[in-house]
């Protein structure tokens, strides 16, 4: 089995103010037709990944086009655009929305040593969403992210998890981690604070980690700490910021521990200065010699003004082939035995009848390749979320969870979104609960977009 994954970061969605929208549309238009190429010829994409940077000034019209364009995009790579996991860059942090009190504080932390910004950081998020100086300027991001089921699993532990199954009882769990908790105009080398409440993480038997990071770790004040983590317990890094394509593979000569750290490049980089890049990513196991590794195959795009496409990085690559293909030890895979069961030639048994076919299930392309497991969510949920997040304002969330008893009956303003996120999940849990969504939902979205109710009256 193979997952497939589109590799984005930095599009910069609003940053246009200087006659360069016309080339940077028809560049994203371009790469979605690459996209639509390389879904027929290797398959279709399990997923789009998007390390940061997909708007300029983090603001709500910036994500409306965005989305208009991962809408696109998605088809093009034979996924459902439910499919689209994101986390936060600097660009996407509205500025204007940090206060002066903020502002005091981001100094406070970078004037503290590695140790004592772990404390720091624990009494602020522990405050509480709505003292939280960290959080008004991802207002418009989060809304955003939450459409896709990729908001933050808290204020304190800004990150996302979802795993994608591979056979023998493997996963691939990736970790969507927030790196500008403290971000400003001020940003630099060693000044951003990432926590240890998002890069402690365990290597568990069976599961491959891999993260998803927007700045590279030297740009953390705890550096140090959080490298040792990530690059024992994860195998694959991926990256955005730097706008620069890049692949590192690194062994500890001590741990023996091996990783790899993955740059998308920009897709839309401002000022001209570096190309316009992205990857196609493809994640297996295999076995050699009783050892069990990652392989992970890059497909490296950039795009060529000569011919004005997108065409395989041959720069990169060496001038050979259109791919790398890298294999990551994974010392705490062992597949089970049931995994190399179709190996075996099975002893004829006498005939039946075939049961029925099964009716084809309500998922796109990519589903008979893999997929993911986040809490058990269905693809009806994943649709009725991003409708919800998509198409409805703040009071039509709000009213819509107040009328089927999410909320109580006496809010009347805008809550905490996280409280908004944990009102439709608990909604979902609740018998009969997302069917009355689905029905209040329905005349708030455009018609076109608009079905039959896929759940059930009574839920059990």
């Amino acid at each position: 089995m193979i997952h497939r994954f589109l590799h984005l970061s930095d599009i910069h969605f609003g940053q246009e103010k200087d006659g360069s929208l016309v080339k940077h549309d028809h560049i994203r238009d371009a790469l979605v037709g690459d996209a639509a190429v390389l879904a027929g010829t290797r398959g279709a994409a399990t997923r789009i990944l998007v390390t940061g940077d997909t708007a300029y000034s983090g603001t709500t019209g910036e994500y409306a086009v965005a989305i208009q364009w991962l809408e696109k995009l998605a088809k093009a790579c034979r996924c459902d655009v439910t499919h689209v996991s994101t986390i936060p860059g600097n660009h996407d942090c509205d500025r204007k929305a940090i206060t002066n009190q903020a502002k005091m504080i981001y100094g406070m932390l970078r004037a503290s040593g590695p140790e004592l910004v772990q404390a720091q950081l624990h009494g602020i998020t522990a405050d509480g969403e709505a003292a939280n100086p960290f959080l008004p300027k991802l207002h418009a991001y989060r809304q955003f992210a939450n459409g896709f089921g990729c908001d933050f699993e808290s204020p304190a532990r800004p990150l996302w998890l979802r795993d994608f199954d591979l056979p023998g009882g493997i996963k691939l769990k990736f970790f969507g981690l927030t790196s500008v908790q403290v971000s400003d105009k001020d940003d630099a080398v060693g000044k951003l604070v990432l926590g240890n409440h998002q890069y402690t993480i365990a290597e568990q038997a069976n599961t491959i980690n891999i993260v998803l990071l927007h700045h590279p770790l030297d740009w953390f004040i705890d550096e140090t700490e959080a490298s040792q983590f990530l690059q024992n317990n994860a195998r694959v890094i991926m990256v955005g910021h730097e706008h620069s394509l890049n692949i590192h593979k690194t062994e500890d000569a001590m741990t023996k521990k091996e990783w790899l750290v993955i740059y998308a490049g920009a897709v839309t980089p401002p000022g001209g200065v570096f190309g316009y890049t992205y990857n196609w990513l493809e994640f297996s196991c295999e076995e050699k010699e009783g050892k069990h590794y990652l392989a992970v195959e890059i497909f490296p795009r950039v795009w060529v003004q000569r011919s004005v496409r997108f065409d395989a990085d041959r720069g990169r690559l060496g001038g050979a082939g259109e791919s790398v293909k890298i294999l990551i030890h994974c010392p705490n895979v062992s597949p089970h035995v049931a995994s190399h069961a179709a190996a075996v030639t099975p002893v004829p048994v006498p005939a039946a009848d075939p049961p029925p076919p099964a009716d084809p299930p309500n998922e796109p392309p990519a589903a008979a390749e893999g997929q993911s497991t986040m809490d058990n969510q269905t693809a009806a949920f994943d649709r009725l979320r991003y409708l919800f997040w998509r198409y409805l304002d703040w009071r039509q969330r709000l009213k819509v969870l107040v009328d089927v008893d999410a909320l109580p009956k006496t809010a009347d303003q805008p809550v905490p979104q996280t409280l908004e996120r944990l009102a439709l999940e608990m909604a979902a849990k609740s018998a009969g609960k997302l069917h009355d969504l689905w029905e209040a939902i329905m005349p708030l979205v455009p018609e076109d977009k608009r079905s039959a109710n896929p759940f059930p009256t009574k839920q059990r």
